[in-house]
């Protein structure tokens, strides 16, 4: 038995990602002995990161709130053309705030 670890970077996965959140990962051997071909297949559940909301004041009716939004950018390289709608009843934002 012996085990093999291999790493996978985010600049050689990023260009097959696309709009997908996971990744299909195969890896394959052979026996030289008998000849057998193994292989076994990995479906990678990818994490998108969460945004956090939190209400900078009491939330009175007739008044405006305001609320942080908090989103961590996990990737090593800077996030372009981010955008941030609110939504909610009785509650629109038409234009989103670009980031």
């Amino acid at each position: 038995e012996e085990v093999v670890t291999m790493t996978v970077t985010y600049a050689e996965y990023q260009p097959h990602v696309g709009d997908q959140d996971a990744l299909k990962l195969t890896v394959a051997g052979a026996v030289q002995e008998t000849g057998q071909v193994l292989a076994k297949e990995l479906r990678v559940q990818l994490h998108t990161p969460e945004l956090t909301l939190t209400l900078l004041g009491p939330a009175v009716v007739g008044q405006e709130v305001s609320v942080q939004v908090v989103f961590q950018n996990p990737l090593p390289e800077p996030l372009s053309g981010a955008s941030l709608r609110m939504e909610g009843a009785g509650i629109a934002c038409p234009k989103p705030v670009a980031l």
